[in-house]
């Protein structure tokens, strides 16, 4: 924590430097959140999705100061307009936390960005949702949802679509890359993110087709046995998702020889796809994504051979989303249908991808005790404060609960100019995963409820009050959330 201190002191000192010559377009806000539940756990859509700035206990408050400037500047002076017209923009901020009684302080955001058009150089923690999903109404991205707290990061984006020459704005493109820090909570410490995205969209008007990629590895760090492949010719192999070379001692490291079995590191692709169809004040989505955590295999002695991407493999997630440009009482619907029970079948090395687990890398696709992706899987960590008897699994697991099905509804809306709603329905049915059938050898039903209201007063002031309530046969849990949020400047 102390070397965000520093960064953060440093960044404040550049930042009273500029904003002593040039105007600036400073915000800050202030705000409380109070969380109580009958059980000494949240029901899930209190919790989830919140970036990771919420503990799951019984009761708690969690304080929180967020503080961002933006400057716009063209070839000659700073000017403080937003319009996309100025050729460059610097941006930076955080957003600082303290709940778990008063007793843990952290950055939800802590950023720096400078832009030349739509290309963004950036460092920091960003609170940023990865892939093609509305995250206010969607159960989560498969890839980033904004269920676990941001990961440092540095990186290039384009933040927006720019046409690709020759095609006269009928093929757009946009994407990402950034490497991250893990830092020292998972089961191999000072681990690395490699992330890069590539989209692109065709058509113009009000008729479009995306399609993209988006590619995470986990890689790096240290554990008992020594480090892993960390040199920059193991980097290369990570960006090209390529095995270990044989005879290179440091490919020996995880369990079995696994980085020369296997592609090094923990890989994980998320193909992301969807039809946008836009008209009289009303845009219609149609999307899909789909999860590739393993490859193809002959046998124990190849496997994970990242060319078997099985992009319209039966495991995805499908959604609908409609929503008005207008505040209505009914403003928008997000109707979801997920599907992970396959994984490449139960045949060991063939199949059994066991998303978001991984034998070198044990803590998996999580960061800071929250699972990165989607939240409806269950830790084992969750698993065990819900009460689930895990003693009989032989082979423990950091996700107890990868293969479900389940539906989830979402709606929003305004009541009026100044007051909205959010309303969320989810069901889903667990089958564990494909180590622990002691346990859900019967599938277990789970039901997650939200009711959301809150509005501004006084222009300066929003509060949001929420009810969540879980019922089924892992766990039960009600609870109530309050939110306030002061805008000072």
């Amino acid at each position: 924590m102390k070397k965000y201190y520093c960064i953060l002191y440093a960044m404040l000192l550049f930042c009273q430097t500029l904003t002593a010559q040039f105007k600036d377009s400073l915000s800050i806000t202030a705000g409380v959140t109070v969380t109580v539940a009958t059980k000494p756990y949240q029901p899930l859509w209190l919790l989830a999705n919140q970036f990771g700035t919420l503990r799951n206990r019984q009761a708690d408050v969690a304080l929180h100061l967020k503080i961002t400037n933006r400057h716009d500047f063209g070839s000659d002076h700073w000017i403080t307009s937003d319009s996309s017209t100025k050729n460059f923009s610097l941006k930076y901020g955080f957003d600082i936390y303290n709940n778990n009684k008063l007793q843990s302080t952290f950055f939800k955001e802590a950023y720096l960005k400078f832009a030349f058009r739509n290309l963004e150089l950036r460092a920091g923690r960003l609170a940023e949702v990865i892939g093609e999903v509305d995250p206010s109404l969607s159960s989560g991205s498969l890839g980033v949802s904004g269920n676990a707290l941001p990961i440092p990061q540095v990186g290039l984006k384009l933040t927006r679509y720019v046409n690709v020459p020759l095609t006269k704005g009928w093929v757009q493109f946009k994407g990402e890359f950034s490497h991250g820090w893990l830092g020292e909570d998972s089961s191999v410490k000072n681990a690395f993110l490699h992330h890069k995205s590539a989209y692109l969209k065709f058509g113009k008007g009000s008729f479009q087709f995306y399609a993209g990629l988006n590619h995470f590895a986990q890689w790096g760090g240290s554990t008992a046995s020594g480090r892993l492949p960390s040199r920059f010719k193991d980097y290369l192999r990570i960006v090209l998702a390529r095995s270990g070379k044989g005879g290179d001692y440091v490919y020996q490291q995880g369990p079995g020889s696994a980085d020369t079995a296997n592609g090094v590191g923990n890989h994980l692709i998320i193909p992301d796809f969807g039809f946008v169809f836009k008209s009289n004040g009303n845009s219609f989505q149609l999307y899909t994504q789909n999860i590739f955590d393993k490859g193809r295999a002959d046998s124990a002695n190849q496997r994970d051979e990242l060319d078997a991407l099985r992009i319209f493999g039966p495991d995805h997630l499908v959604g609908f989303k409609w929503e008005r440009e207008k505040k209505k009482f009914l403003q928008g619907i997000a109707i979801e249908w997920i599907y992970t029970k396959n994984q490449g079948g139960p045949v060991q090395f063939i199949g059994r991808d066991d998303y978001y687990n991984n034998s070198v890398y044990p803590t998996g696709w999580q960061y800071k005790n929250r699972i990165i992706g989607t939240p409806l899987f269950i830790r084992r960590a969750d698993a065990i404060a819900y009460g689930l008897d895990l003693t009989s699994v032989s082979d423990p697991r950091a996700i107890t609960s990868n293969r479900i099905t389940g539906l989830h509804l979402g709606a929003k809306g305004f009541v009026n100019q100044h007051i909205f709603y959010r309303v969320m329905a989810t069901h889903v049915k667990h089958f564990g995963n494909y180590y622990n059938d002691e346990v859900f050898a019967v599938k277990k039903n789970q039901t997650h409820l939200l009711i959301e209201a809150g509005g501004w007063f006084l222009e300066t002031m929003k509060v949001t009050a929420s009810i969540g309530h879980d019922f089924g046969e892992i766990y039960q849990s009600t609870g109530a959330k309050l939110s306030i949020d002061w805008k000072l400047y």
